[in-house]
Order: C-alpha cells, then structure tokens, then sequence
C-alpha cells in the first residue's frame, strides 16, 4: 500500500515507541540500545536488553518501561501493563514517573476506562510540571482533552487541549494541537470554529508535516465542510487534493480523496457520480491491496442507504 510518503503509524499507544533520550548524556547506553531495538521493531532483543537493564537498580523503571513497550508491541498487554505499573512504583524522579503514568494511561484509555485513564494522566500531568517539562506537560494535557472528548465532555476537554496549545514549540505541535481542537468542535457540530482550526492545522502541516499528514489534515477539512453542507467548499478542497495526490504519485490518497468527495456527493443527492468516485476508489484500492480503503468503501456505500 503505497501512500505519499512512509511515515510511522501511530497507534493507539501513542509515546510507546518514543524514544527517551531527551538528553542523550542522562540516558544510560543500555537504555538507549533497548528503545533502538524498539524503534527497529526488534522486539525480542529488546525484551533481553531490558531485562539486563532491571538487574540495576537505577535503570530498574526505565528497563520496565522499554520492556513494557515491546510486550505491547507483541500483544501481551496484561505483561505490558504489569511492566508500566512495576516501572512507576520503581522510579526515582519525576520524568520517569510521568512517562510510567501516560503509558498506563494509554492503556486504560485503548480498553476504554476512560476515568481510570484520566486519574493517569492528572497524575503525570503533575509530575511532568513538578519537573518542569514542557514537552510531557503539552502532552498530559492533550491526552486529558482526548480522554474527556471521548466522554463527550467538550468544555472540559477544550479546556485541556487549548492549555496543550500555549505549549507547543513548533508548528508541529501546532498542527497537532489545532487539529485536536477542531476535532472536539466537530464532535459538538460546531462546524465553523473547526473549519476554521483545520485550516489552522493545514497552514502548519504545509509548513512542517509530512506529504500523508497534510492530506489527511486536508480530507478532514473537506469532510468538515460536507457535514457544514457547504458542498462547494467541500469538493473545491478534495478536488485540490485529489490533484495533489495524482501530481505526488499518492494513488492512495488519490482513492480516499475519491471516496470523501463520493461521501460529499451522497450528501447532495447524486448517487450516479458517488458510485462513479466509488467504483474509481475501489479499483486502485483493489490495485494497491488497501484493505483500510475498502472498509471504507463498504461504509460510505451502506450509510448511503
């Protein structure tokens, strides 16, 4: 499946491939080699790394985390999370337990205990500001605006995330924190602050994302548009897209750019060109062995119904 640019995937785990070495000099070689090990996906060797590192008491809670994190990645998530909760009992400075604290947090909020996860995340929220870091503050709040969204408290969840946005230090960030934000007026349909923060994120991604986040960015803001019932926006920005997508060599952002503009089409009532998009998307789906598109395919054609 070729899209415009290989990036790496960010599961619902977010931070548990991250790599630690925020200051290299602080971070001991053991350490270092187990999270490179994590990040070339070698995860057996990076399970025997981090037992050696548990052997020593200073590394205890850093080895359990990087063990935690390729248990994970294995599918051995009760192991993971015992790993994360040893890890935080053992650490012995604030950075390390608010590392233990959102990736136990991540994990309550993926098996949707969402109020457990929110007790997670305030806590690493405080140690990350007892530590004064930035970075993990931003990223506490963001995670606590997530997780209150998804118990559809929106002020609440807006609250946090505007606080991860005075935080952000490039336009990464920035991108990453207008996009929260319009997403949670998007969940309370209130269409014209989200369009207006999507655009916000695009601005950013143009600047500093990759070719696949900035076509994403830009797929919501044309379905942002579409649930706006503002068609004519809606298919001037897919369009615009579309052709970025074909001048970019991205037939996969080329298929799922067809199947919004289907989904904007249906909105109008012109099934014939929606199945048209449709049929196109299908056949380069079908090509590039995109089993994501097809699902998507599948949907958007059921909710047409």
């Amino acid at each position: 499946m070729k899209k415009l640019e290989n990036t790496f995937t960010i599961t619902f785990t977010a931070l548990l491939l991250l790599n630690f070495n925020v200051v290299a000099a602080e971070v001991d070689p053991q350490i270092i080699a187990c999270n490179s090990a994590l990040n070339k996906q070698q995860y057996e060797s990076a399970i025997t790394k981090a037992n050696a590192a548990i052997k020593q008491k200073e590394l205890a809670a850093q080895g359990m985390m990087c063990k935690g994190r390729a248990l994970l990645a294995l599918g051995k998530t009760d192991e993971a999370k015992a790993e994360f909760i040893e890890a935080d009992k053992r650490a012995s400075n604030d950075f390390d337990k608010t590392v233990a604290n959102l990736l136990i947090g991540n994990l309550e909020k993926e098996q949707q205990n969402y109020k457990e996860a929110i007790k997670l995340y305030e806590k690493s929220l405080a140690f990350a500001q007892k530590d004064d870091n930035r970075n993990f503050t931003r990223v506490s709040y963001n995670l606590l605006g997530d997780t209150y969204g998804l118990l559809a408290e929106y002020p609440t969840s807006l609250k946090f995330l505007e606080e991860g946005e005075k935080l952000a230090m490039n336009d990464n960030e920035r991108a990453d924190s207008y996009e929260r934000i319009a997403a949670n007026y998007q969940s309370q349909q209130r269409f014209d602050e989200a369009i207006a923060y999507q655009i916000k994120g695009i601005a950013m991604q143009q600047k500093a994302g990759t070719l696949d986040q900035y076509a994403e960015a830009n797929l919501t803001l044309g379905h942002l548009y579409t649930q706006s019932k503002d068609f004519t926006k809606a298919e001037a920005t897919l369009n615009k897209l579309l052709k970025f997508s074909q001048d970019n060599g991205g037939a996969y952002y080329e298929a799922k750019t067809n199947i919004y503009l289907a989904q904007a089409k249906f909105a109008q009532g012109d099934d014939s060109s929606a199945n048209d998009l449709l049929g196109q998307a299908q056949t380069i789906a079908e090509k590039i062995q995109a089993t994501d598109l097809t699902a998507l395919i599948d949907a958007t054609q059921k909710s047409s119904n």
